[in-house]
């Protein structure tokens, strides 16, 4: 009993420290309750841990991403039960590590760790309630983002959870040993935070571009009718008229353009004429591109396309290499062809093989190099880091969250996001339709943000902001990706091997 109540009772913390709630304060202790459980109940049944580990997880992601299930509810539990069976197998892990006298507090903490990072790439990768992420509005305490990325934010979130679970369960000195490492260990953060913070705002940028961002939360179902192609367009059209004037850059967001770009009887070409004659300034837009491969087959590409005057056609684009499974592309869709009827999908995409970075000539003579991220691979570490390997001053995520209304998602994701403008230490321009449409600066700041009346999403409007570049410089995360975060899962499973204890006498 004392297991199930426990997993029921970190489920909620854990759903209550998430985006759109966001209880952050509640996320130090939200699995302090299940792990309490586990600690207490330590010579359980292994059938009981898993169970009660499944559950908490199921619970948790149910509670957190039901907003998928506007777009597909079997996809949205199958996903969720998937997630919760890697989650109990983890904490299978851990206990088992446990029983063999491992320090408890550290095993539970590292295989959570192990467990975020294991449904950050399997098949393709789902990082999307990453416990790190509850802390996106606490700057000073997410800045070692840069040297290790979100993962070890959420190292430090669990493992303060199974300090406190640990004194629950045995009041010995090592367990307030324990506390007082995870003390100095936020307090470090802190102060590398503050020393960051400071830093960066010291610095003069170099260069700053004035852009607007154009969101007119448009149903989603108007990307699948034609027919209201060209009024999708004319709306776009008006509303860049307006802020035009004032930038030196238009973004509108994923998929602004309907239809295929390239297909010359799609008649958002002939809206588009009238952009290149009305409005004096580059364009970048979310589009569908197609292209024949070498056999002759036609590919469909999810674009961002950099339009300026002098010319219809693109010559900047970017094609998204990181589909999303199921919304973008059917996995083995050639041998089990079925598969298409679960998604909502014409057609899949193919994933591009072109470089992130939009060359983006500016009237003072310069070039300013635009790291284009398509959709959700804001949420990937890698994809923003390829994008500045590449060159890029700044990132842009266009992206389209309409389809989960005003849903944890558009909150979820936007939090996410400014992860990576703070481990890239670039600014990030990011356009939605429905969703957050946001400037966020290199601390994770958010520099401006689109809003009325304090709602900042399905609000439809044009920001305005300036957007700067600063002097190159590559943080450590940028170089190494997790390779810092390994590091100290090593060391850290080096000091629990250093207090084993085979006897390891808790309270039952």
């Amino acid at each position: 009993m004392i297991l199930l109540f426990g997993s029921i009772l970190s489920a909620v913390l854990l759903t209550l420290s998430f985006p759109k709630f966001g209880f952050a304060f509640l996320a130090p202790i939200a699995l302090a309750p299940f792990f309490s459980a586990l600690l207490i109940r330590k010579e359980g049944t292994w059938k009981g841990v898993f169970f009660s580990a499944y559950l908490l997880a199921l619970i948790w992601h149910v509670s957190s991403i039901w907003w998928l299930g506007y777009v597909s509810c079997a996809g949205m539990l199958a996903l969720s039960a998937f997630l919760a069976l890697i989650f109990a197998v983890f904490v299978l892990l851990a206990m088992y590590f446990v029983r063999k006298g491992f320090y408890p507090v550290l095993s539970l903490a590292l295989f959570f760790l192990f467990y975020e990072l294991t449904i950050s790439f399997i098949f393709t990768g789902f990082p999307w309630l990453l416990l790190g992420m509850t802390l996106h509005r606490n700057l000073l305490l997410i800045q070692t983002a840069d040297i290790f990325g979100v993962h070890f934010i959420s190292f430090l979130l669990a493992f303060t959870s199974a300090t406190i679970a640990g004194i629950a369960c045995n009041r010995r000195v090592k367990s307030f040993i324990t506390l007082a490492v995870v003390l100095l260990l936020w307090t470090l953060s802190a102060c590398y935070g503050f020393y960051r913070i400071r830093e960066l705002g010291s610095e003069t940028p170099i260069e700053s571009l004035r852009v607007a961002m154009i969101q007119l939360n448009l149903p989603p179902e108007l990307k699948h009718d034609e027919s209201k192609d060209e009024d999708t367009l004319d709306s776009y059209l008006k509303a860049t008229e307006k802020a035009a004037s004032e930038s030196d850059l238009v973004i509108w967001p994923e998929t602004g353009v309907p239809g295929i770009y390239n297909d010359y009887a799609n008649p958002a070409i002939k809206v588009l004429r009238r952009f290149r004659t009305e409005v004096k300034v580059p364009l970048l837009c979310g589009l569908t591109w197609a292209e024949k491969d070498k056999q002759g087959n036609i590919q469909f590409f999810n674009s961002a396309a950099l339009l300026d005057n002098s010319a219809m056609l693109p010559r900047e684009r970017y094609y998204k290499k990181h589909l999303v499974i199921f919304g973008e592309y059917v996995p083995l869709e050639r041998y089990l062809p079925f598969l298409k009827l679960l998604t909502p999908i014409p057609s899949s995409y193919t994933p591009g093989e072109l470089s992130h970075v939009l060359n983006l000539k500016t009237e003072k003579g310069s070039t300013l190099k635009l790291g284009a991220l398509v959709c959700f691979e804001d949420v990937f570490p890698n994809s923003a880091r390829e994008a500045v390997k590449e060159g890029a001053e700044i990132l842009v995520n266009i992206t389209n969250d309409g389809w989960f209304f005003d849903s944890p998602g558009p909150y979820q994701h936007a939090a996410l996001s400014s992860f990576r403008a703070i481990e890239t230490r670039r600014e990030l321009l990011r356009s939605s339709n429905t969703g957050i449409t946001v400037l966020i600066d290199r601390t994770g700041r958010e520099k401006a943000l689109l809003s009325n009346d304090g709602k900042s999403v399905m609000v439809p409007g044009e920001l305005i902001c300036s957007a700067c570049v600063y002097s190159p410089r590559e943080t450590i995360y940028a170089k190494y990706g997790d390779l810092g975060l390994f590091v100290v899962a090593f060391l850290v499973f080096l000091i629990g091997l250093l207090f084993r204890n085979p006897k390891n006498v808790m309270v039952k």
